[in-house]
């Protein structure tokens, strides 16, 4: 699922990162129940008056100063420090984020790519000498040690069963302090809300309030289409109801808040509106699905309401991802 997306102009948010980007997302239950002692600042550095404390899913990790040298190991917490007018010193997959996270600006040059966002080369990130490394549970459960033994490394889980919205707006305010941005922080959540606003005023303004939606994701796996249905705990799902919408789907979650459904599981929501989410050149809701009858007789198909929004709307970013899908939504739905 690789596909250049089209740009997509946030104008208000890409604006204020745009003027304080550098060159050097309530917290959920999961995050606040983490344990261990905390991390303590380099020895023969006192944590003085300007010390800095973050809690996250391994304990708290207290920082003499603010970090300046950040590395971002998960696209979530690399759109966080832009947010927050900081340009990170490395980032995982840099290719990959700007294929699939179109919300925001895109980092600099001087950004260095220190590999997958799965396997990240430790050699590369040690040697950019950071003083903060921002990972999340289901990439780096297994080497944190050898993470934090680099630097002070921050664990979140952008995936939170409950909520990833409240745990996305939660994780955007810790790194705020990690970095000494809170005040930057919370003019990125206020302008985010701004959007959110705007595109419920144009939903209801065209009558759309109390609609029922569904949102997913498909793509192929082994010749085969593969739909997601995103449930409540998502951000789109977390979104719906500010935005006046319902959200049709009422399924079980997997570890990342979606369900995975074949065409029949799609008979319960079919009289609501299916928006979705495909790369171009594997949109299979445009190309293998109208194939088969059951899904060509299932309601949304034949009244016309399966709407495409962007490819490079991204589910599970940060505050100009999830603007994004506020405003992807309302388009589709208005338009």
């Amino acid at each position: 699922m690789r596909t250049a997306p089209r740009a997509r102009a946030l104008t208000a948010l890409l604006a204020a990162a745009a003027l304080a980007v550098t060159a050097a997302g309530c917290g959920s239950a999961a995050e606040e129940a983490g344990g261990g002692a905390p991390r303590k600042a380099p020895e023969g550095r006192g944590t003085g008056a300007g010390a800095l404390t973050v809690t996250h899913l391994k304990g708290t990790t207290t920082l003499e100063e603010p970090a300046t040298r950040v590395v971002a190991l998960e696209w979530t917490y690399a759109e966080d420090l832009l947010a927050l007018g900081v340009s990170p010193a490395g980032v995982a997959d840099i290719e990959g984020y700007d294929q699939w996270v179109t919300g925001g600006p895109r980092f600099a040059d001087s950004v260095k790519d220190v590999g997958t966002r799965q396997a990240p080369s430790l050699e590369t990130v040690k040697a950019l000498k950071p003083d903060l490394i921002i990972t999340s549970k289901v990439r780096s459960e297994a080497n944190y040690d050898q993470l934090d033994a680099i630097a002070p490394t921050l664990m979140f889980d952008p995936y939170a069963a409950e909520g990833e919205y409240e745990e996305m707006r939660a994780t955007l305010e810790k790194i705020g302090t990690a970095v000494g941005r809170q005040e930057a922080a919370g003019a990125a959540l206020k302008e985010l809300d701004g959007k959110i606003a705007a595109a419920r005023q144009r939903l209801t303004d065209g009558g759309k309030d109390g609609a029922a939606v569904t949102v997913a994701r498909g793509y192929t796996t082994d010749g085969a289409a593969v739909v997601e249905v995103l449930t409540d705990s998502t951000i789109p799902g977390g979104l719906l109801p500010q935005l006046g919408l319902r959200n049709a789907w009422t399924g079980k979650a997997d570890a990342y808040g979606m369900s995975k459904v074949d065409i029949e599981g799609l008979k319960p929501v079919e009289e609501s509106t299916l928006l979705y989410v495909a790369a171009k050149d594997d949109d299979v809701f445009a190309t293998s699905l109208p194939k088969n009858a059951l899904w060509r007789n299932l309601d949304f198909a034949e009244g016309g309401r399966v709407h495409a929004l962007d490819p490079g709307t991204w589910f599970f970013g940060g505050p100009f991802s999830t603007a994004l899908v506020a405003d992807e939504i309302a388009d589709a739905l208005t338009s």
